[in-house]
């Protein structure tokens, strides 16, 4: 059976015909739900939709849940060394983490089949069936995160000792910060309520109360957690409710990345979602939100290298290739910091001259001294195509999210200077522009990036890009990162076409800034920043006026080529018009700007 049939037939058992008829079911009727009093919303409605808004994409966000990811692997091999709330969050919660029963989470065929329900219902939704299917979704979801949290809190010996601790009431005098922290998470793992909405209501009240950076960063984490066993339709309505302001500015088209670990992680085993089906998820999920969500279906050298060798019988290459071609997904996502450059793995070595790739967690075969010119061979011929059929590239370039700080050096600059010289019109996102914390960490990594920006289609760089996603200092440091992103606006405006007016995308790594804690206000702090950006002086003299609308919307449309006519659009067009999806919001702002 070719991957092409197995997809095909996937839709077909899950969806039927009422995939087919979803489209238009969809834009006659609704699917967003008010909590508690689900009351079907029509895409017209101003829940959901705001045909005269400026066009607002979130270029660079996730919709996962707990069996797309090797989690219990990223968490512990990964996620505790970070610094910022996920390492916090991962350390504080350790045990309980590691206990958790990651398989209750709904897996790709569990999705699939509620996908079936909801296209059957919105194809009669006036009757408020697909907003209550949404709303049982939602609990359901929560109570499951709930309960194996309250389960794995249980099992942790360390938290079974702070609970003795707290059963008097309050801990012991003397405790230290650490074990406080750990305190405060145990209680407010056995206070959460049973309802998500109650849930939810609470989350900014425990914000206010939370008294160190620990206690808000084990929040964070628990929110996380819970927001991994929802579903992943759910997540995104989820996402909606979180950052749309009705009759302000409402997301009109998220690009959602999906990640590849498998082989950097967990030496090649699959996650309980495999990676195919968490393609033909996101196509549903693309048709029942009638085209507001399109993923980013990731590419992993390693995986490429173990098929040519033989030792699988998936390529990452096919994969990716079909899931543009075929299943709506607009583009792939990269991520070096597991262990690979964009370009020039060959010249890597170990610290002590010996393979670079000679690592205990990697499967035994990486340890080959023709492994670098084969991830640089793979990279190629993704890259070769991406540039070729005018694939956009997501590319995560913060120093961040590796094993080892050797592997997340390979999201450097340098390695993208390489890429962007042999492939000079490749349409790629420096995602996270270097560095999510450009006010404490100052602008040398953003600027590396922003000189490899180039004007002129000859030239290398001349589509490259970069985005906001995890930029959430913008909350807590609003003015100091305006000064910040104010120096560099200033610093590439002689760059014209390639200034970073240009080239700047708003991006949010929902749901990674889950791990913050309250992270409502990230969109309406960004809209507040980008107003006082544009209006001065500076700004208007050299001609850099509309900042707001490019940064939100139209500079992501430039680098996705989502305008009418380009590459992109036309395998988007024609998905919608295979699956009976009218025009979407997005692309009608596109073709009216």
């Amino acid at each position: 059976m070719t991957s092409h049939d197995s997809f095909t037939i996937g839709r077909r058992r899950v969806l039927g015909h009422a995939a087919a008829a979803l489209g238009t079911a969809f834009l006659g009727g609704c699917a967003f739900p008010f909590p508690r009093d689900p009351v079907p919303i029509c895409p017209q409605s101003p829940e959901v939709s705001f045909p005269k808004g400026s066009l607002t994409i979130d270029a660079h966000c996730h919709v996962f849940n707990g069996t797309d990811l090797q989690i219990r692997e990223f968490l512990s091999r990964v996620a505790v060394k970070q610094r910022g709330a996920l390492g916090a969050g991962a350390r504080l919660l350790g045990s309980v983490l590691q206990a958790l029963a990651w398989s209750f989470a709904p897996d790709g065929e569990a999705e699939l089949a509620e996908l079936r329900d909801i296209a059957q219902a919105l194809q009669a939704c006036s009757d408020g069936k697909a907003g209550e299917r949404l709303a049982s979704l939602r609990q359901n979801g929560y109570r499951r995160g709930r309960e194996q949290l309250q389960a794995a809190a249980r099992s942790s010996e360390e938290f079974r000792v702070l609970q003795a601790r707290s059963v008097a009431g309050a801990a012991p005098s003397g405790l230290d910060a650490d074990s406080a922290a750990k305190l405060d998470a145990l209680r407010l793992i056995e206070s959460l309520p049973e309802d998500v909405d109650a849930y939810h209501a609470s989350k900014g009240a425990r914000a206010l109360s939370a008294r160190s950076v620990g206690s808000r960063s084990a929040q964070g984490m628990i929110d996380f957690v819970l927001q991994n066993f929802q579903y992943r339709y759910v997540s995104v309505h989820d996402y909606l409710r979180t950052y749309n302001q009705p009759g302000t500015r409402v997301v009109d088209l998220l690009l959602p990345s999906m990640v590849d670990f498998d082989w950097w992680l967990a030496k090649g085993d699959a996650t309980p979602t495999p990676l195919r089906t968490q393609v033909e998820v996101m196509q549903q999920i693309a048709i029942v939100t009638g085209g507001r969500v399109h993923g980013f279906v990731p590419f992993d050298p390693l995986r490429q290298v173990a098929f040519e060798l033989g030792l699988r019988t998936d390529d990452s290459f096919g994969l990716v290739t079909e899931a543009v071609e075929q299943h709506g997904c607009v583009g792939v996502k990269l991520y070096p910091p597991m262990g690979f450059a964009a370009l020039g793995n060959a010249a890597l070595k170990a610290a002590d001259g010996g393979n670079f790739w000679a690592r205990d967690w990697l499967p035994s075969w990486a340890d080959r001294p023709d492994l670098g010119s084969r991830l640089d061979q793979a990279m190629s011929r993704i890259l070769t195509w991406c540039q070729a059929n005018d694939v956009p590239v997501m590319a995560h370039t913060n120093l961040s999210n590796g094993v080892t700080p050797e592997f997340e050096a390979l999201a450097g600059s340098p390695y993208w200077a390489n890429a962007l010289q042999a492939f000079p019109k490749l349409r790629v996102s420096f995602g996270h522009f270097g560095d999510t914390a450009p006010v404490e960490d100052g602008l040398a990594r953003g600027r590396a990036f922003a000189a490899l920006m180039n004007d002129g289609d000859a030239r290398p760089g001349a589509f490259a890009y970069a985005d906001a996603g995890y930029f959430v200092e913008v909350m807590a440091h609003e003015p100091a990162l305006l000064a910040n992103l104010r120096q560099l606006y200033d610093e590439t405006a002689p760059k014209g076409g390639a200034a970073l007016a240009n080239r700047f995308m708003y991006g949010t790594d929902w749901e990674m800034t889950l791990t913050e804690g309250s992270v409502a206000g990230y969109l309406e702090d960004f809209v507040t920043l980008f107003d006082g950006m544009q209006t001065r002086p500076a700004m208007q003299a050299r001609g850099l006026t509309d900042l707001s609308s490019k940064f939100f919307g139209g500079n992501a449309v430039a680098w996705a080529g989502l305008r009418r006519g380009e590459a992109t659009r036309k395998r988007l067009d024609g998905f919608y018009a295979l699956h009976r999806v009218a025009k979407p919001d997005w692309a009608r702002k596109v073709d009216a700007l």
